[in-house]
């Protein structure tokens, strides 16, 4: 899949397959991660129950969304054009497009022991070689003020197993809230997930709560500018790169704030078929 050069972008530029507004707005914690597939950054009415592969179908009220693109006819998407701002301070804050592979719900934070509930995490299909797939732990309902840490057990991009990740905050003020995403760092050498086994705390955060673990595939960073001066990313702009956007991917974004208060993140992504 590419674009060949500065004719072919402008021809599919000026027929885009699709162009879809995007808006999501939540209260923020400066220095903190939120996954905005947890709708409206809203408690979820039901947390995902079971271990499901996520596609551009994933928009069930009530449930994770996504920015849900059609696939086009033949070929793949690309993303050739984006305009995003925030509500909420001005070259502070930043947004990471993923694609949302797999993910579950329903972990307890008050158990220390190894939960396994609606894991191991389906087969991928797509990135199905694991490599640079990330492990995100979505909070879906509000968990405990205790603070402690919390590790995953996952088979990397090679096919080993019982690989553990670096124990991370989970838990307390910043940690705790819906809508919270928090990324664990992989074992030393590792480059890529393929599954997560299970998860486990260091202590119990003292509410059981909701979260679930997802694995996700990084496609593009933005830096992120007020409302009245909009980011803007397009191929001639962002180095030549248009992300690859496949067919049936999970679109969302992980937001990173360095203010906190209520936030707001909306734009506009125009895709063109590759």
């Amino acid at each position: 899949m590419s674009i060949a050069d500065k004719a072919s972008l402008f021809a599919k530029m000026a027929a885009p397959d699709q162009r879809l507004w995007y808006f999501k707005q939540g209260q923020m914690t400066a220095g903190t991660i939120y996954d905005f597939a947890n709708p409206n950054m809203n408690p979820v009415a039901t947390p995902p129950t079971t271990a499901v592969v996520c596609d551009n179908t994933l928009n069930t009220p009530g449930l994770a969304q996504c920015i849900g693109q059609t696939n086009p006819a033949a070929n793949a998407l690309r993303l050739i054009g984006a305009t995003l701002g925030a509500s909420l301070g001005l070259d502070d804050n930043s947004l990471i497009l993923y694609d949302r592979l797999v993910h579950q719900g329903g972990l307890d934070a008050t158990s220390i022991a190894a939960q396994t509930t609606n894991l191991p995490t389906p087969a991928l299909t797509r990135y199905t070689d694991g490599v640079g797939v990330w492990i995100l732990v979505t909070v879906w309902t509000l968990v405990g003020t205790t603070a402690t840490t919390i590790t995953a057990s996952y088979t990397n991009q090679a096919g080993t197993a019982g690989r553990t990740t670096v124990a991370t905050a989970f838990g307390g003020t910043g940690f705790r809230e819906f809508g919270r995403g928090i990324l664990l760092p992989l074992q030393a050498g590792d480059t890529g997930v393929k599954s997560v086994e299970s998860v486990t705390l260091a202590a119990s955060t003292t509410t059981a709560g909701n979260f679930g673990v997802a694995l996700i595939k990084p496609l593009m960073p933005v830096c992120l500018h007020r409302f009245d001066h909009e980011s803007l990313v397009n191929m001639l702009t962002n180095g030549g790169f248009a992300p690859a956007i496949v067919n049936s991917a999970s679109l969302n974004f992980l937001a990173y704030s360095a203010s906190t208060g209520a936030w707001a993140v909306g734009g506009e992504l125009l895709f063109a078929e590759d």
